[in-house]
């Protein structure tokens, strides 16, 4: 069995005003990246992307996915 790296995932998830009831609603931006990102790399450029937005940045997400081989 062996895991063979296909996509990375950078999302960005941005305050976008209230809800009626008061919570927070959110805009959540998605960008690829190489599996083999180093996640600190990921970070400052999900920084340097949110630096750039009028919304205020609430969280970095990074999501990988794989392929299963047998």
């Amino acid at each position: 069995m062996a895991a063979k790296p296909l996509v990375g995932l950078l999302q960005l998830k941005l305050e976008n005003g209230t809800t009626s009831t008061g919570k927070i609603r959110f805009k959540t931006l998605s960008f690829d990246i190489k599996p083999d990102a180093q996640d600190m790399d990921v970070y400052q450029v999900g920084q340097a992307i949110a630096s750039l937005q009028s919304k205020p940045l609430y969280t970095i997400i990074r999501s990988n996915n794989f392929e299963l081989l047998y």
